[in-house]
């Protein structure tokens, strides 16, 4: 009986190490995807990016919304001193011909719709495109994904694991929907 006490007690012990044995890096990037996961826009870098690139607050809120649609799997970790190497599966919408299409939608218009608009009504009347858009892309059944396993690195400074920016631009192109990606 005390054997199988002392087993049970080992085997629990056991699992509570294994689960709370994170490495600092994955528990990071699994924080950081439930944040982008939430939607919660204004904590998510890639989103903050789009939005110095000149993206309006309703079109960043749509954006929001596909954050919610994106999933992913760690495949393996990998750590050699002051670097985490976690390999991961990601599924997230595929917005990488949104550009392309507003630019076709802006030149289909007939510039004398334009005609007496000032600048700022111009500049609404772009950003309400985009908008629409994006969150029909985003809400169509037709909704195209993609999906990439690629690496994600983190870098040990000052005993703290932060993402290396240079080194996750698929992370980036990923969760940004491929929106960032000018070369598509």
């Amino acid at each position: 009986m005390k054997k199988k006490i002392l087993l049970l007690l080992s085997l629990c012990l056991m699992l509570l190490v294994i689960s709370c044995g994170k490495h600092p890096a994955v528990k990071d990037f699994e924080d950081s995807m439930k944040i982008i996961q939430s939607g919660d826009y204004g904590n998510n870098a890639n989103m903050a990016q789009l939005k110095q690139s000149g993206m309006d607050e309703e079109t960043l809120k749509a954006l929001a919304e596909g954050s919610k649609k994106i999933t992913y799997k760690i495949n393996k970790t990998e750590t050699k001193k002051d670097e985490a190497v976690i390999n991961v599966t990601m599924k997230s919408p595929d917005l990488s011909g949104v550009q392309q299409e507003l630019i076709q939608k802006i030149t289909s218009i007939n510039p004398n719709d334009l005609l007496g608009k000032t600048e700022s009504e111009m500049e609404k009347f772009g950003q309400d495109l985009a908008f629409n858009l994006i969150k029909e892309k985003l809400k169509s059944p037709e909704l195209k994904f993609r999906e990439k396993t690629f690496d994600v690195v983190y870098t040990k400074t000052d005993n703290k694991w932060t993402p290396n920016p240079a080194s996750n631009l698929e992370f980036l192109d990923m969760t940004s929907f491929g929106l960032l990606n000018t070369g598509k």
